[in-house]
């Protein structure tokens, strides 16, 4: 989607990397930090005693609770801390522990998704991310279900269902036709024999962000990693190209199967035939929240079905939270979300990094997702995705990135 033509195309482009990821176990410490607490009326004089007995270095901070001190020490805390405990005027001392968020999955690559947890591993800003970890905890997902999500829909190029971080996610699937040099017609409505095959390994990205499994032991973890999907395939070929009769009819196809997130990594020009359509899932039935990336043209182009206003328009940054320099920037951007080197899952097994608006958009469809687990209506689920966010650039709404870069811990809270 480089400009707001015609057809229809899905948006990235690629690179790679490895790593491992572990949470904090127990007896892992601070190093050489002691947090030790004295006893009511103990002097001066025999504090400073204590603490040069032990090799402390500095007061390096308190504890507002109970006014305890949290000392450095030259040499192994624990040992510190056993010292000052055989002192009478000590009430307790103990090491400084690590602490973590504890949804942390044991997915092989997890600590590749800077988006969802971001330390600084990838030279970026630490938190410049969507505080996935500490969602999960406030959403009640710390445990890890497999199941119970919302089920999210995707328009694309289809998924690889046999994937081992997605088998058992597709429960709707279906496609459009391809025609003659890879321009796709819409079928009234798409035909569930045709299957959902990807052919561009783009689709199998997006379902990977918005719910590849966590915890499993291997890959990556989606945002909203419980969900079922429901996959639509508009887009076809090595380019992942669709027409806007393709989309549309994916679009009405996913609301009618009750999938009442719908997440749009694509983009192109302005159709009636697409507005229309968008219109219909936003207001019919129980309608649907339908989110689409705003475009990878780095300037102000709108485009659609993003800058409709029934659709939330999803820009890109990277893992300083700045914008990403292909993200466009309009008054129709609603939220950004990371969208730069995301790693997720591909064709046939195995990882990939793509970039692009295509990438920020399920990480919103996610948060989308887990916001809707809690019941209410799509217009309700948008008000909140809009003011759960981390405000970057100007404050208030902005051009670059809407209300703000989306954050799932505010997501999660009433």
């Amino acid at each position: 989607m480089h400009r707001p033509v015609k057809a229809v195309t899905a948006a990235c482009a690629l690179a790679l990397a490895t790593a491992a990821s572990a949470s904090a176990a127990p007896g892992d410490h601070v190093p050489h930090t002691v947090i030790v607490k004295y006893q009511p009326g103990t002097s001066a004089t025999v504090l400073s005693s204590l603490e040069r007995l032990v090799g402390a270095q500095a007061l390096v901070g308190r504890i507002s609770a109970n006014g305890a001190r949290v000392i450095r020490v030259a040499g192994s805390a624990q040992a510190a801390a056993d010292r000052l405990n055989r002192s009478a005027s000590v009430e307790y001392a103990e090491p400084d522990q690590v602490m973590r968020a504890t949804a942390v999955p044991n997915d092989a690559r997890f600590a590749e998704l800077y988006g969802l947890h971001n330390t600084g591993q990838t030279g970026g800003t630490p938190d410049a991310d969507v505080d996935g970890p500490e969602g999960w905890d406030a959403s009640g997902l710390g445990a890890f279900p497999s199941t119970g999500g919302l089920k999210v829909g995707i328009v694309d190029t289809g998924i690889d269902k046999a994937h081992e971080d997605l088998n058992g996610k597709t429960v709707d699937c279906a496609a459009t036709t391809a025609g003659v040099l890879g321009i796709i017609g819409g079928d009234p409505v798409p035909a569930e024999s045709r299957g959902c095959a990807d052919d561009n390994d783009h689709g199998t990205h997006v379902a990977g962000t918005i719910a590849a499994k966590a915890n499993n032991g291997v890959g990556v973890a989606g945002v909203s990693f419980d969900s079922p999907l429901g996959i639509c395939k508009a887009l076809h070929g090595t380019l992942g190209v669709g027409s806007t009769a393709a989309v549309a009819n994916c679009i009405t196809y996913l609301a009618g199967k009750g999938n009442r997130v719908i997440s749009m990594s694509l983009g192109g020009g302005e159709s009636t035939t697409l507005r229309q359509a968008v219109q219909q899932a936003w207001n019919g039935g129980n309608g649907s929240l339908l989110i689409a990336a705003a475009g990878n043209d780095g300037d102000g182009t709108l485009n659609y079905p993003a800058a409709y206003p029934e659709v939330v328009s999803v820009a890109a940054t990277d893992d300083d939270d700045q914008r990403a320099s292909f993200s466009n920037a309009n008054s129709d951007v609603e939220v950004a979300a990371p969208g730069v080197d995301i790693l997720s899952t591909k064709r046939g097994g195995g990882y990939v990094k793509y970039s692009g608006t295509s990438m920020a958009t399920p990480h919103v469809s996610g948060v989308a997702a887990v916001i809707a687990r809690r019941g209410g209506t799509p217009a309700q689920w948008r008000t909140k995705l809009d003011t759960a966010v981390d405000d970057l650039g100007a404050p208030g709404r902005d051009p670059s990135y809407g209300f703000g870069r989306v954050n799932l811990a505010k997501a999660a809270t009433p």
